[in-house]
């Protein structure tokens, strides 16, 4: 009587979006035939070949594969879209420094009233009027803000205001102060377009698909393996319960590291885990 290997089970909903990813990109490219990548020294190669009919040795066709692949690409973009915050970072970056120059150029006119030179006193005098509306600028909702100071550096490049901000030596604060505000609101612009146009379906979604293909997948595999028994079919088989092996060890070391609770053992065929948030 032949003994046959079980596919052993993995519980997917525990791992993030790049595990989850990486994970069934491997599982992907061990039914094409690529070794994935991994250190197995295992002598059980896989040769399987998508052709114009799938991979009939497990049961799969052309037109599930290319299914499969094709949400797996998707779920690339939803994955590289939440390790990307660049955009994100520049836009906080151009924000802080707006708002230092803002505070800067307001505070050095409201105290310039005080100060001991004439020229600039008078100054501080003349431009306060000016700049009294655009008091607390910095604490306004981002787009207000962004026009807010634009209004404010339209008043002081008046032609009746220039003088008095060259002589408390602001043209230079002026001009830094508009490079970082276009900064921010090119960004911001490019920022909601982006979210406009893509319009990316959710990770969620993804997976629930993705899930079920892994899901018809295996149990293809496996059922293939039983009635058509091939050399491909076991040497596929094999690999996978190694990959389920090796995910599951990675996984265990990540929650270790962020002191989690000891890993539980390797998972066996069938799947009865002790314990829901263990692997």
């Amino acid at each position: 009587m032949s003994t046959y290997t079980k596919i052993k089970t993995l519980p997917l909903s525990l791992f993030n979006n790049a595990e989850y990813l990486s994970f069934m990109n491997h599982v992907l490219d061990l039914a094409n035939g690529n070794s994935g990548g991994g250190d197995s020294e295992s002598p059980d190669e896989i040769s399987l070949l998508t052709g114009s009919d799938g991979i009939p040795e497990l049961g799969l066709t052309k037109e599930f594969l290319d299914t499969y692949e094709a949400d797996l690409l998707a779920m690339a973009d939803v994955v590289d879209e939440s390790r990307t915050a660049q955009e994100t970072e520049q836009m906080t970056l151009h924000e802080t420094n707006r708002d230092n120059l803002t505070i800067y150029i307001i505070t050095r006119i409201s105290r310039a009233g005080t100060l001991p030179l004439e020229a600039e006193r008078d100054a501080g005098k003349f431009l306060y009027k000016v700049i009294k509306p655009y008091n607390g600028i910095a604490r306004l909702p981002m787009a207000q803000e962004t026009a807010k100071i634009k209004g404010l550096l339209l008043d002081l490049r008046k032609d009746e205001n220039k003088p008095y901000v060259t002589t408390l030596g602001l043209d230079a604060y002026l001009a830094e102060l508009e490079k970082e505000n276009n900064a921010y609101d090119q960004l911001s612009q490019q920022h909601v377009q982006t979210r406009t146009t893509s319009k990316k379906e959710s990770g969620t979604n993804l997976r629930k698909r993705i899930d079920v293909y892994y899901d018809d997948l295996t149990l293809l595999a496996q059922s293939y393996s039983v009635a058509k028994p091939s050399e491909k079919a076991t040497a596929f088989i094999a690999a996978l319960n190694q990959l389920i092996a090796e995910t599951t060890t990675a996984y265990n070391q990540r929650m270790a590291s962020a002191k989690k609770p000891a890993p539980a053992p390797e998972p066996t065929p069938g799947g009865d885990s002790e314990s829901p948030d263990e692997i």
